[in-house]
């Protein structure tokens, strides 16, 4: 039954993506593959750049946030293990939790709760072969676009590419990370 259902989401959300595609000439390339992203190649740490939205409320959970670290690692029966390590002023916090990166959802990533949602593309789509942007609505509904780089400095120009394909899309309300802390160890 939940196969079935998720089949169904899958098919519908690449038609829907599909048919944006083609109304919507800034709208980024096809999102990374659910098999391609449980690879090695995106295993691991990635920094906090920046967020857009298409409104306030969906950078409000990044306010305050001077700097953030994401680890993707592979989990048990196809799922994603991401746990964040960020900083709000002198008060280090974290938090984890399990993405399902199931083909039959492809490219959609459902979080184990069902309260949130994630797609992800590669840097190509901003000249930053080392970074990716994560798509993600949260159990508030609220949809965010997070760019995440492998390195801790990212350039500005790598940052107003973002800017500007977020913009392109109506992503009108942008976050920077500030980074004027150490890292949460």
């Amino acid at each position: 039954m939940l196969s079935t259902f998720m089949s169904i989401v899958g098919l519908a959300g690449g038609l829907l993506y599909a048919g944006l595609e083609s109304m919507v000439p800034c709208i980024p390339p096809a999102p990374l593959s659910t098999a391609l992203l449980s690879t090695d190649q995106y295993m691991g740490s990635w920094y906090f750049v920046a967020a857009a939205a298409w409104d306030e409320d969906g950078i409000k959970a990044f306010n305050g946030t001077d700097s953030s670290v994401l680890n993707i690692q592979k989990g048990e029966n196809s799922t994603l293990k991401v746990s964040e390590r960020w900083r709000i002023g002198e008060t280090c916090h974290s938090n984890s939790w399990s993405y399902m990166a199931h083909p039959v959802t492809d490219p959609f990533m459902f979080r184990e709760d069902f309260d949130a949602i994630a797609m992800v593309w590669d840097g190509k789509w901003m000249n930053c072969p080392s970074c990716i942007v994560i798509l993600m609505v949260d159990d508030d509904e609220e949809i965010s676009a997070m760019l995440f780089s492998r390195n801790e400095k990212t350039s500005d120009q790598v940052i107003e590419e973002f800017k500007s394909k977020a913009e392109c899309v109506l992503m009108e309300d942008l976050i920077k990370a500030p980074v004027t802390k150490e890292y949460c160890k």
